[in-house]
This record gives C-alpha cells, structure tokens and sequence, in this order.
C-alpha cells in the first residue's frame, strides 16, 4: 500500500466511541425487545426508538467515512478504552424488519405460476386437438419388420423341438461331471493337511513364548484404551471451552426459542388485530355521537374570527394553508390579529402623506439594515470557516436531523409508558382509555379538514359579497367586476393546464393490477427467485492489524468480517425499514468489486434474504432478445420501476456491471448487445428517494472493461470483496471440515490455509 493516504486515526477516537457506546445497547435492543414486548400500544413507539437509533448509527457511520476518506473505520483504540471487541461492532440482523413477507412473495409467486401452468394446459389442448393419430402414421417397413421377427421365432422353436438327447450320452455327461468333482475334493483336502503340518511344526519351534505374547498384546490394547479415554477426555474439555469446534450442534434449545419466538409472534398479530377492530368500532361510535356537535362547534369559532375582524378591520381575514395548519393556526395563535393589520395600514397611510425625500430616506434605511444582516451573517460564516482552519487535531461534528425526533420519542416514551404502572395488565392488552384519545384525536383532525374546506368556501363567498357592497357605494356594477374577473381566471388557467400536461409522465400500463404486472415479469424471466441466505453465513474474521497501518499513514486492505458489517449498513438495515431509509443517508446504488469466487453473489442473495425482497435480474444476458427495440426497451425500464416501488424494498441486480459501459464489446457477447441499458440505468437511479426502497445492487470482476465516468456517476458506492486472508480462510476450513464427525478434532487446518493460500471461498 502507498503512503499517499493519510488517515487521521487521532481526530476519530472521540467520534468512534460515540459509535461503539451505541453497538451493545443496540444489539440487546434488536435481539430481546421485538420479541419481548407484546403490548400492541407500547410496540410502535418501542420500535421507532430502535430505527431512529440504527439510523444515529447510520449518521455517525457517514461522519466517520467522511472523516477517514475511507469506507472502512478501525478505532482499537477507542475499543480498548472501552474494553470492547471487534464482535460488539457487528450489528445483529433485525429479523423483526422482514415480518412475514416472506408469506406474501410466495404468494405472488404462485400466483404466477398458476398462470402459466393455466396457458400451459390451454395450448396442450389445442396441440392434442389437432394431432394424427400414431398407428396412422407408422411406416409400412416397421409391420413388416415385425411380422419377420415372429417368423424367425417360429422357426427356431421348431427346430429345438426336434433334436432329443440319447440315454448313454446323458449317463456319460453325469460321470465326467461327478469325476471331476471328487478330484476337486481331494485337492482340497490335501492342501489342508498341509496347512495343518505346518502350523504343528511352527508351534514346536515357538514354544513356550505364547504366554509372552499374550501378555504383551494385553499391555498393548491396555494402553492404547488408555490413551484413547485420555484423548476423548481432553476432546471434552477442549469442546466444554471452545477451543475444539464440534461436529454435531444440539438443535434443541434452537427449536425451543424459535417456538417461543413464534408463539410470542402470533399473540403479538392476536392482540393488534384486537386492537385495530376496538379502534375501528371507537372510530365509528365518536363520530356519530360527537362528530356533528364538533363540526358545530369549529364552525363557529371561525365564523367569530370572521366577524371580528369585519367589526375591526372592514375586511375579512386571510385563510391560513393547509401547509401553514388551516384553523390549527387560529387555535395556537399564529394568524395576524386585526389590531396588527390596522397598525400596519396606519403606517403605510403616514408613509404615504410624507414628502418624497422623507419616503425615500425610509426606503433607503430599511435597504441598509438588509445589506448589514447579510454583512453580519456573512461575518458568522467567515467565523465558522476560520475555527474549522484552526481545528488541526479535532473535528467538528455536523448537525444531527435525527437527534431532536428522537429526543421527542423518548420524551413521548417517557411521558406515556415509563411510570405507567401495568400490574393490573399481566396479559398486555390494549388500554381504553389511551384508544378513545387517539381515535379522538384522528377523527377531530379529519373532520377539521373537511371544516376547513366549508369556510374557504364560505370565506370566498362573504368576500364577493363584500366587493359587490363596496362597488355598490361606489357606483359601479358588480356585474362588470365579476366578468373581467372570469377571463383572468380563465387566461391562468390554460397556463398551468399546458404546464401540468407538459410534465406528467404517461404510465405506459394504467389499468394493470400488481398481481399482472408482476406475472408479467416472472414469466419473462426479470424477476427470480433467489436462494435463501443469512448474512452471517458469509464467514470471515476481523482484521486485527489495520489500525496500526493506519498509524503507519498506510491504507490496509480490508477482511471479510469488516465487509460483512458494511453491507448490513449500507444495503440491510436501510432497506428493512421505511423510517430508517428516510433518516438514513441515501445509497441508491452499490457496486461489489472481485475476482471470481470471492462470494458476491452470496452477498447479494443475502441481501435479499434479510430484507425480503423483490429480485430483478437485469443483467445483459438475461435481457437479451427480450423487449426489444426503444418501445420495448422503454416497456421494460417502466415496469421495473414502478413494480419495484410498489413492492420495495427490491433489488435490481447487474452481474457484470461494466458491460453497459463496455469501452469495446467482446465479439462473443455483441449478440446480446450488453450496452442497451446505458441510458436507461442513470435514469432509473436518479427516480430513486428516500421514500423509495429500492437498490441498484451490481458486481463485476472486470471493472476496468467500463469507462470510469458513468460507472462513477451510476454507482454511490464500490466496495472491494477480497480474498480471504489467512484468519478468514482458517474460520472458513474449519466450518467446512469440523461439521464431519470422522474428521478428528486436532486436525492441523493451519497447513491446510497455508496449502491453499490464494484460493477464493468458491474454490472451497
């Protein structure tokens, strides 16, 4: 490694400990609390204290990148400090993020099964239909060998019949086979005796050596069970503290927490279907009997509003947006009050009654206090600038927009369930009470809406009113008013229609359900099914050493462990969760880099497994001779991208993510025209958002084929998938072997790392 990087492993131990303090809480939170807690009211707001701190993790993660100019962070020094290990670093997968999709892929999938094996059976139909039958068209020269084969059947067996065995030659067949079986005999017996001579003759010489011998054959096996009772006690002791790995894992108390776990599961879904219909009959009854009486009530709060700014102003108020709040505004107090506006119009009639240089001295001085705001603000900033020079041995830590919801919730958390006392809810059922306020809630925010809409109305009416009265006094028809008003509106209204036509997009499968869409894609072979795989079966150790490289102002390669943990942070847990893609820092894109065998695809279907996602195959040769042309081309990017939306979180999948971006195309591969999405993938990304759950996930082992500044500009992220060094290759034998109870525990794996040093995992 060069010496051109420069890792600033001095400015991070603060910043890495603020990580590190979070990675233990979080791993007992992600393991006990989903499965612990059954309360169907304490559960949301639990998990949403878990996401908003896997998406901290997540910002403190992209402060340390930023920080190191690296994608991978070692901090053994903060570790030690905190007497920790690289294990405490690694998050656990959070199973409770994929939920039981599993049950609803498998069901669009054997929705689309059903369909074809449907057209399947209908042109079967059709072909049996229209089919000769066989005996029809056999050829004349197929009977006619037949009828030649029973012929010379025929004939063979009468000529068997024919010829008989005479009497002496079956006596003579008898005797010769009777002669040669006593010869036999007596060989046999002979060559015993002879054995037998020779084993007496032995037995003189040998003597009186046999109880000598027994006794030396019995200290023989005596030591040997001895030695073995030894070996198998020593193996117990090395298995009891893990320096052996074991073949045979009990699986007992595995099956006994996973039914538990289950259990628990289906208690869970029992109890917030419980809660869902009490808030469904909740929801109805409140508005029934209230509804009507605070529709009323919010009506003439307004209506108050209404006429005392006419009683004090001459003028009706302004309607707050629905983005400034409606009538939530008039409650909190956040509306212009008459007396403000009266004061304002007072001014600007003084204004306007003073001479031209008085006005203009006005204009002037409200000009200076703009310029010497900007001026103060651009002083603050120099400010900033100049503290972030003079910071040589620290950092600055940015502004957090996770930290203050997250304080909120666990205000929320505190307020509500924190001294609750629930003695009297052993079973952690639903608390009334707590229903009856939120569904009030709810329904008091909706029919405030609906309230809102009526008084614009009646808001814009009373104003018509006004300035029919106004033109009145003055004159003039209010009729004349009114038809000049209409031809303004109706010029601005052609506008933004030709503005809005111009940039809605045509959805080129309007009217499809998903189910069709879906089956559309399954059947010509986008979407795949995938293996299913846990992210922790991609083995590999830390890596030990790179911290003190980093020191030596050198950039380590990586280890197998430290890409694990990556890929649970940039592509799992941001996918697993709606809340943690939206607070998480957006990756759109990843890139996995690496020679053969190194274990990217097993990767990517681990990916899909933790998330439960959507698998969209894109890869150059999958595509080939399908939707072809730019209409059909175009047919297929849109239907990736809106069932990807509607199904996230998916992942859409490139193996050989340099050949769209081919600098020349292999002559074996111009057929399947490999450079056909070159235009269309950058688009495709740049629709993703942070309400989106979707990833373009590529590998490549030739990175270098592609020119570098699209595949630069499609891909947020490349990482480097390594061969496993001589801890990752050991860790990976040992699983491979040890899992064989004829393999002896001691068995020197070591000389067999060394043997293979080299090799990828697929070699293995």
């Amino acid at each position: 490694m060069g010496n051109s990087f420069v890792p600033k492993w001095a400015n991070n131990v603060s910043k890495c400990a603020l990580v590190l303090r979070r990675h233990p809480c979080l791993n007992r939170l992600v393991t006990r609390v989903p499965m612990m807690v059954c309360q169907p009211q304490k559960r949301p707001v639990i998990r949403t204290l878990l996401e908003l701190c896997i998406g901290r993790l997540l910002e403190l993660k992209n402060e340390l990148v930023n920080l190191d100019a690296s994608e991978m962070s070692y901090n053994d020094f903060a570790l030690l400090e905190m007497k920790l290990t690289p294990f405490n670093l690694e998050i656990n997968a959070v199973k409770y993020l994929k939920g039981h999709r599993d049950e609803y892929i498998n069901s669009l999938f054997d929705y689309a099964i059903k369909i074809n094996r449907g057209r399947e059976k209908l042109d079967a139909e059709d072909t049996e239909g229209s089919a000769v039958p066989e005996e029809q068209t056999k050829p004349a020269r197929e009977v006619s060998k037949v009828s030649d084969v029973f012929a010379q059947e025929s004939s063979d067996g009468a000529e068997a019949h024919g010829d008989e065995m005479s009497t002496l030659a079956a006596v003579e067949l008898i005797q010769s086979h009777e002669r040669a079986r006593q010869g036999r005999y007596r060989a046999v017996r002979q060559s015993r005796l002879a054995q037998l001579k020779e084993i007496e003759k032995m037995s003189k010489d040998i003597g009186g050596k046999y109880q000598e011998a027994a006794v030396k054959i019995q200290a023989l096996w005596r030591g040997q069970a001895v030695r073995r009772k030894l070996e198998r006690r020593k193996t117990e002791q090395y298995l009891a503290v893990g320096v052996y790995y074991p073949s045979y894992i009990p699986t007992e108390q595995r099956e006994k927490s996973l039914a538990i776990r289950e259990y628990r599961h289906t208690l869970q879904q029992g109890y917030q279907r419980e809660l869902e219909e009490n808030e469904q009959k909740e929801r109805v009854r409140y508005l029934k009997v209230w509804g009507p009486w605070v529709m009323d009530d919010m009506t003439d709060e307004i209506r108050e509003w209404f006429v005392e700014w006419y009683r004090k102003a001459g003028i009706f108020p302004q309607y707050p947006t629905e983005e400034q709040g409606g009538s939530l505004a008039l409650i909190e107090g956040r509306v212009v009050t008459p007396q403000y506006y009266l004061e304002q119009q007072i001014e600007l009639e003084r204004i306007k009654r003073l001479p031209k240089e008085a006005r203009d001295k006005i204009k002037a001085d409200k000009k200076l206090e703009k310029m010497k705001l900007k001026e103060k603000l651009k002083q603050e900033k120099a400010k900033e600038k100049a503290k972030k020079k003079e910071i040589t041995d620290g950092f600055i830590m940015g502004k957090s927009s996770i930290l203050p919801t997250l304080s909120n919730v666990y205000q929320e958390y505190e307020n509500v369930w924190d001294n609750k006392d629930e003695s009297d809810n052993r079973l952690q059922k639903y608390y009334l009470d707590m229903v009856k306020a939120k569904e009030e809630r709810e329904v008091n925010s909706e029919l405030r809406k609906i309230v809102d809409e009526m008084m614009r109305l009646e808001l814009q009416v009373l104003n018509e009113a006004l300035e029919r009265d106004r033109a009145n006094r003055k004159g003039k028809k209010g009729r004349k008013d009114k038809k000049k008003g209409k031809g303004k509106k109706k010029g601005k209204g052609k506008k933004k229609g030709k503005g809005k036509k111009g940039k809605k997009r045509k959805d080129l499968t309007e009217g499809k359900t998903v189910e069709e869409l879906f089956e559309l894609l399954f059947t010509s072979g986008i979407i795949r099914r995938y293996p299913q795989t846990s992210i922790s079966s991609f083995l590999g150790e830390f890596s030990y050493s790179a911290f003190e490289y980093r020191r030596m102002k050198q950039d380590p390669l990586h280890n197998l462990g430290d890409l694990r943990n990556l890929i649970m942070q940039y592509a799992v847990l941001p996918l697993g969760s709606q809340l943690i893609h939206q607070i998480a820092p957006l990756i759109k894109s990843l890139c996995l880099m690496g020679p053969e065998g190194v274990g990217k695809k097993l990767l990517v279907n681990a990916i899909c497994s933790e998330v439960g996602a959507i698998f969209f195959d894109l890869t150059p040769s999958n595509i080939a001779n399908k939707y072809q042309g730019k209409q059909g081309l175009q047919m297929l990017m849109h239907l990736v991208e809106k069932v990807s939306k509607l199904l996230q979180p998916s992942i859409v999948f490139i193996d050989g993510a340099e050949k769209p971006f081919y600098k020349k195309v292999p002559k074996q591969e111009k057929a399947a025209d490999p450079r056909r999405l070159k235009a269309q993938l950058p688009k495709f990304v740049k629709s993703i958002t942070k309400e989106h759950r979707v990833m373009l996930l590529g590998i490549t082992e030739q990175p270098w084929a592609a020119k570098p500044r699209p595949v630069v500009k499609l891909y947020n992220k490349f990482i480097f998938v390594p061969p496993p060094d001589y801890a990752s290759a050991f860790l990976l034998w040992q699983n491979l072997l040890m899992k064989y109870p004829g393999v002896r525990r001691d068995f020197n794996v070591s000389a067999l790392v060394k043997v293979a040093a080299g090799y990828t995992i697929g070699w293995f």
